[in-house]
């Protein structure tokens, strides 16, 4: 059994910058900074990653009660922002997940630095969040490079296969980010341009397989097929 373990943003959808004007309302609303994000690089970067960010850039202090409610105005500015003409699903990514779906010895899960909320509002909102049983989010870990082995755990529960290995995990992002994820649990790194980082970028950090997008789902068939 392989597990696919998808990114999000720039990976399988693109906001068209939703995600950036939701936590631009959601500093103002909680922190009164006007447009803190507007030129802030959220690429391969969990929710807890750029808040600390943030507070360090500014000199703020978030306890608990203020990142709740810093999440709360986001999700909310989110769900109405992602109604823009710009955001849309990467080439071939609907196609590719509906088929991985109905595919034996190949699981579908999450892998990214969305918190669980964000994550489901915006996979939902292109109807896709069906797709996936399982997932690491930012909620478990601040730190990408600790998703890896919650990913793996929450696949042997969701299987009941707990003979898995990092070895049976493909991480498939956008960003050296998830390439240097994939490499700290010992799984395999897919990378595709279809984020911010171009392919000639991409390709200094080794992938396993690199993509320019998934309009033709056979390198990635065949890299799986070429890994059982």
């Amino acid at each position: 059994m392989k597990i696919l373990l998808w990114d999000i943003d720039g990976t399988l959808i693109r906001s068209g910058r939703a995600g950036h004007r939701a936590m631009n309302a959601a500093a103002q609303a909680v922190f009164g900074l006007e447009e803190a994000f507007a030129n802030f690089d959220f690429g391969g970067r969990t929710d807890p990653w750029v808040l600390d960010l943030l507070c360090q850039r500014y000199g703020l202090e978030a306890p608990p009660a203020r990142l709740d409610a810093f999440y709360a105005v986001y999700l909310e500015h989110l769900r109405r922002e992602l109604h823009n003409p710009l955001a849309h699903t990467c080439p071939g990514i609907r196609e590719l997940l509906s088929a991985f779906h109905t595919t034996p010895e190949v699981t579908q899960g999450l892998l990214t630095g969305n918190i669980v909320a964000g994550a489901r509002v915006k996979l939902e909102h292109f109807d896709l969040w069906h797709y996936f049983a399982f997932g690491a989010f930012a909620d478990d870990a601040g730190e990408r490079n600790r998703l890896g082995p919650i990913a793996l755990e929450r696949a042997r529960a969701h299987l009941r296969l707990f003979g898995l290995q990092p070895s049976d995990l493909i991480i498939i992002g956008d960003t050296p980010h998830d390439i240097a994820c994939a490499r700290a649990a010992g799984a395999h790194a897919v990378a595709t341009a279809t984020g911010g980082f171009t392919h000639d970028e991409l390709a200094m950090h080794r992938p396993d397989l690199l993509v320019r997008d998934f309009t033709d789902p056979e390198p990635l068939r065949e890299y799986i097929q070429g890994l059982n």
